[in-house]
């Protein structure tokens, strides 16, 4: 049996703006993830669970090449993020360096040094490079 929809179909939103209209109301979402990747040929993983969505890069240089060609705005992620209830958080070696989104509470470093809505562990860095993965 085939059916055919006599309703037009919805055209994509064309805006970070429209699409955040489009999202709200709906329910928060929840991500299960596993992944490795890599990025700019640093080696990742991507681990997700209920709301919160972690990247685990393998050092501080390979975090400062992502944060240096970001493709989206830090802005326009954590509103989006926030929308569907969401946070993204960055890991150097295990360590949460940085957060975004729906449980990010943003930091006055970040505001200082014009991140956004972004909430920095300052002292994450230098953890990150002081631990030794056992």
């Amino acid at each position: 049996m085939t059916s055919t929809s006599t309703r037009p179909p919805e055209r994509p939103p064309e805006s970070l703006a429209e699409l955040l209209d489009a999202l709200e109301g709906r329910p928060a979402l929840s991500v299960e993830a596993d992944l490795d990747v890599e990025l700019d040929g640093h080696r990742a993983t991507v681990v997700g669970y209920d709301d919160l969505v972690a990247l685990d890069l393998p050092s501080v240089p390979a975090l400062v090449s992502l944060a240096r060609d970001r493709p989206v705005a830090v802005t326009d992620a954590a509103a989006l993020l926030s929308t569907v209830g969401l946070t993204a958080e960055l890991r150097v070696r295990g360590v949460p360096v940085a957060r975004i989104g729906d449980a990010a509470v943003p930091s006055g470093l970040a505001r200082r040094l014009g991140l956004g809505p972004v909430e920095l562990v300052p002292e994450s860095p230098l953890l990150a490079l002081t631990r030794r993965r056992g």
